[in-house]
């Protein structure tokens, strides 16, 4: 008979060892109380120091990096000003509409919050700026001996709406009839080399957590196949002077897409003994057919993750992929920190991510002599099989992070395959209640989770 085993119990079968976990992100406000007992510590270097004493290249990284701004200041507070009781009143509502617990006067006021453009930038800014804070939070969840690592490289600037001004009568348009600036194939050379651009600026990140012995890095950001399609049409238009053909930017962006798969397995090369966790995207496509970065990439050190709703069925805007995309975690209505102290609900494949990535951290503070292979093939391994995540993910599983603990405790004594297996015979799947509830006619709403992108330029180290 399959046995019931709490997280606690598991967890005190573990040694003094602490994982070092990464979060690559718009920044993890370490100050928050959930995370500051929890923050990496950099003992080889000062606060404020000028000099680099450990020979990362980075001066004073005693909590990790803004890549940003080039400083060791690792969380920006300077917009909190901005999460308002509003701004958690919207992300707490839009949690009920998501989950179906909405009701029809708390929808109305939801639905009004949505109307307001000025009130949805800063929201939305909001989604971003909270972003490493709530994934920061995930990661680290139930896990006292975490060592969490905050590592900025999303830039987070706030952008006020400002209400057009009142027509003052006709206003005469001066149309650009400027000659193109280059061909379509120089404009694919272009994009070509954004894309190596990009990849190379992944390079000295993933550098830096090969030199501090990262065990596990979340990676909740990305560029999905719409946005591909947006910045890549806009540039033609800037430089080629008229809108490409559906052939054309086709083309064009497979190509970008193509370049990325071709070189982009060397940057996970970099860091080799660290386990990438890269969410899936929230754009409801197959990852196999339109492709994702950094999700695409092939590489034996990483796992994608798609998001679900609990234990009952794929979150309707998660990307998936039966090949590209391995595995699913809860992601729908998420109660995480955020910056401030407080405490705000996000959902998105962005917080799938990191309850994998905690699963793994838990995982690797159970048993330090866990592999990044080893943690992967537990992962994978160890999940719930799902008829309705068949075709979805690879491994047509959710996880079970119950089961990924008493295998990671097993292997303490044995071959990780045989923990594996005994694992899977002693522990149940997680117990599901079957939820039909569903949303009043009428409360339907168009609102896309957020997934920062990583079109930025990085400063060298």
């Amino acid at each position: 008979m399959k046995k019931l085993i709490t997280l606690a119990t598991l967890l005190q079968l573990g040694t003094a060892n602490a994982s070092v976990v990464a979060i690559m992100d718009t920044g993890t406000d370490l100050s928050h109380k959930d995370l500051v007992a929890k923050s990496w510590t950099n003992k080889k270097e000062v606060a404020g120091s000028l000099v680099d004493l450990d020979g990362s290249g980075l001066p004073g990284d005693v909590n990790g990096w803004d890549f940003t701004e080039g400083s060791a200041k690792v969380f920006n507070d300077k917009h909190n000003y901005l999460i308002t009781a509003d701004v958690l009143k919207f992300y707490n509502l839009y949690a009920k509409y998501e989950t179906k617990t909405i009701n029809q006067e708390e929808f109305t006021v939801l639905k009004a919050l949505v109307s307001d453009k000025a009130f949805m930038n800063q929201a939305n800014f909001i989604g971003g700026y909270a972003h490493g804070t709530h994934v920061g939070g995930i990661s680290a969840l139930n896990n006292p001996k975490a060592e969490v690592m905050s590592l900025k490289i999303l830039p987070t600037v706030y952008q006020e709406l400002v209400a057009p001004t009142k027509s003052l009568g006709p206003v005469q348009l001066e149309f650009d009839f400027a000659p193109a600036k280059m061909t379509i194939e120089q404009y694919k050379e272009e994009i070509i080399n954004s894309a190596l651009e990009q990849l190379e600026q992944m390079v000295p990140l993933h550098s830096y957590l090969n030199f501090h012995k990262v065990d596990v890095v979340n990676q909740s950001f990305g560029i999905g196949f719409e946005a591909a399609v947006g910045f890549i049409a806009a540039g033609f238009m800037e430089n080629l002077k008229r809108e490409p053909t559906i052939p054309e930017l086709s083309e064009l962006v497979f190509t970008y897409f193509d370049t990325i798969a071709l070189v982009g397995p060397e940057i996970f090369k970099v860091a080799p003994k660290t386990l990438f966790i890269i969410a899936a995207g929230n754009d409801s496509s197959d990852n196999d057919k339109l492709p994702d970065y950094p999700a695409d990439i092939q590489a034996e050190n990483k796992i994608v993750v798609a998001a679900t709703f609990g234990y009952t069925e794929i979150a309707e805007f998660s990307n998936f992929g039966a090949t590209k995309v391995d595995v699913a975690a809860p992601g729908v209505a998420i109660n995480s920190t955020g910056p401030a102290q407080s405490y705000i609900s996000m959902s998105g494949t962005s917080q799938a991510a990191p309850f994998v990535t905690n699963a793994i951290a838990l995982a690797k503070d159970v048993n330090p002599a866990l592999t990044a292979a080893d943690l992967k093939s537990i992962i994978l391994k160890t999940v719930d099989v799902k008829p309705w995540l068949k075709g979805k993910v690879a491994t047509s599983g959710i996880v079970n992070k119950a089961r990924v603990l008493k295998a990671a405790e097993l292997s303490k004594t044995m071959n990780v395959e045989v923990a594996i297996t005994k694992a899977k015979a002693e522990i149940a799947d997680v117990a599901v209640t079957k939820s039909f509830a569903k949303r009043l006619p009428g409360m339907n709403l168009k609102y896309k989770p957020v997934r920062p992108s990583l079109l930025i330029k990085i400063p060298a180290l």
